[in-house]
């Protein structure tokens, strides 16, 4: 990404240059690369998707870098839980950013830190074409519907499904969605699967939306033969499922393998 850091974020956040794969990225000293426990209730969850202009993408991945790196570093940012930055993988000029905080006050915090400034300095600078934001929560669904475990590596396929599910089935699609996030995580049910979460849209309550992450598109492949991916396809099919759509995005082009939290 360029020269060394001689710029404010540099002494505010303590950053350190390192390299990637040939590529120079600045991150946050302590900046989790590593798997971290996640623990906590999720409050509140924001899917944000932006369109950025062509010639401003190494200046947005930068801006990202610092903010997603300064989020997921306790002294910094305690309040948030995860963030993730992924890529559309029909547009490569719009990006999808998961954050989940403990609650209001902790996403509240975030806007008041340095790493957030770095992104809200770049919007202000006209790099961003489009921004839409969906708010979402976890506090009002079970334990099971927050993935604890670590993700291991960067997927070359995820998926945002957001479903609306018939207001007098939803315990029955609670039910069928526990089998399948649960055996999403099971690695010997489900090998590629890196992530599984399920969101409730805080507006409207037979909205959900599931945050799925998987290796590659083999591994989403061998999901869809799964026993517990068959529960929620009956389910569906029963006709429980009022609508569907899905986001297709990937964080394994973004370099330097900070764009998905492990």
């Amino acid at each position: 990404f360029g020269s060394d850091c001689m710029g404010p974020c540099c002494s505010v956040l303590g950053w350190s240059n390192r390299r990637f794969d040939g590529e120079r990225v600045l991150l946050p000293a302590g900046c989790p690369l590593n798997p971290v426990p996640m623990s906590g209730a999720c409050g509140c969850a924001v899917l944000v998707t932006v369109e950025i202009k062509p010639e401003r993408l190494h200046d947005f991945l930068k801006a990202m870098n610092a903010d997603v790196c300064g989020s997921r570093d306790k002294s910094l940012d305690p309040g948030c839980l995860r963030f993730d930055l992924l890529r559309d993988r029909d547009d490569p000029n719009k990006f999808y950013f998961y954050e989940l905080y403990v609650d209001d006050d902790g996403a509240a915090k975030h806007k008041n830190t340095a790493h957030y400034k770095v992104w809200t300095d770049f919007k202000a600078s006209g790099g961003v074409v489009s921004q839409a934001v969906t708010r979402c929560e976890m506090s009002s669904l079970p334990e099971w519907s927050l993935q604890t475990s670590p993700s291991d590596g960067q997927p070359a396929c995820a998926v945002v499904v957001a479903v609306e599910i018939q207001p007098d089935r939803l315990e029955e699609f609670l039910r069928v969605l526990q089998e399948d996030a649960g055996g999403s995580r099971d690695k010997a049910l489900d090998p590629g699967a890196l992530r599984f979460d399920l969101l409730r849209d805080r507006e409207v309550r037979n909205k959900f939306y599931f945050y799925e992450a998987y290796v590659d598109d083999a591994a989403a492949a061998h999901h869809k033969t799964t026993k517990h991916y068959h529960a929620w396809a009956d389910f569906k099919a029963s006709g429980g499922v009022l609508s569907q759509a899905a986001i297709k995005a990937e964080a394994a082009s973004i370099p330097g393998g900070w764009a998905f939290q492990p």
